[in-house]
């Protein structure tokens, strides 16, 4: 009487039989499973030993900041260039961030434009563009040199050849002067050459800007359009007349240009 259980024997009559290409696929495949497994592992180690290598060698000694070195300097006082930057010798390379030490520059009187680059392995360059003097604001010891934009950049001291933009005090380094005392200063700075060369100074009054040349005679310029025609007329009328006899010259219009006399040429005459 059959006890209702399989026999080995009926086992493995019964048991189907894998193909043995098959089961060789099976095994490749697990076997190329395996080795991707470690080749991403391994690529992980490597990556990770190479960021925390870096880091760390990035952040030792090697890559210190050994000197910053000043390019453009002219008028800036290297030291104060240097002690604006921020960035002091054996700051990590990595750790130096041009834009913010740029900034600061940027407010020093003389700088117009700054530039920090970082040459690894340990040299920071700073590298300046500075504002040009165009005029003269103040009298005496308190005279100080402008720009372009009216912005006071240091003291006039021993500075020859420059106009003169209004004898008024002025404040420090780094202001700018008032929108009128702007006004001539820019006019200064946008003079043709040969007439800003002949100017002693820029006024402003009630009938516009104007000049005084270095003679003493007062040119009306009305307002500053048409700079190049007003020289021109300007030229025109000091060669056609006795620069001695002129008191003043209007040009603000160039067509209808016109000159005064002055009252001791007359009398003299």
């Amino acid at each position: 009487m059959s006890s209702g259980l399989l026999t080995p024997d009926h086992h493995a009559g019964t048991e189907t039989t894998m193909d043995p290409r098959l089961r060789a696929r099976r095994v490749e495949v697990a076997r190329d499973v395996g080795r991707r497994r470690r080749h991403r592992v391994l690529a992980l180690v490597m990556i990770t030993t190479l960021v925390v290598g870096g880091i760390v060698l990035a952040r030792s000694t090697i890559f210190d900041v050994d000197q910053v070195r000043v390019v453009g300097s002219t008028r800036s006082d290297a030291n104060l260039v240097l002690a604006t930057t921020g960035i002091p010798a054996g700051r990590a390379m990595v750790s130096v961030d041009p834009e913010p030490a740029e900034k600061r520059l940027e407010q020093l009187p003389w700088v117009a434009h700054a530039v920090v680059t970082r040459h690894w392995p340990g040299t920071v360059e700073v590298r300046l563009t500075e504002r040009q003097p165009v005029a003269i604001a103040g009298a005496g010891p308190g005279a100080v040199l402008v720009d372009r934009d009216g912005r006071v950049l240091g003291p006039a001291a021993g500075t020859d050849g420059l106009p003169i933009a209004g004898p008024d005090p002025v404040e420090g380094p780094g202001i700018f002067l008032s929108a009128e005392r702007r006004r001539v200063v820019r006019l200064l700075a946008e003079l043709p050459a040969a007439l800003r060369a002949e100017t002693e100074r820029g006024t402003i009054g009630p009938k516009g800007l104007g000049l005084v040349l270095s003679d003493g005679i007062a040119v009306h310029l009305g307002d500053a359009t048409r700079l190049r025609a007003k020289a021109e007329a300007v030229a025109v009328l000091l060669d056609q007349a006795n620069r001695a006899t002129i008191a003043t010259i209007d040009v603000s219009v160039p067509g209808s240009a016109a000159l005064t006399r002055s009252q001791v040429a007359k009398e003299g005459a």
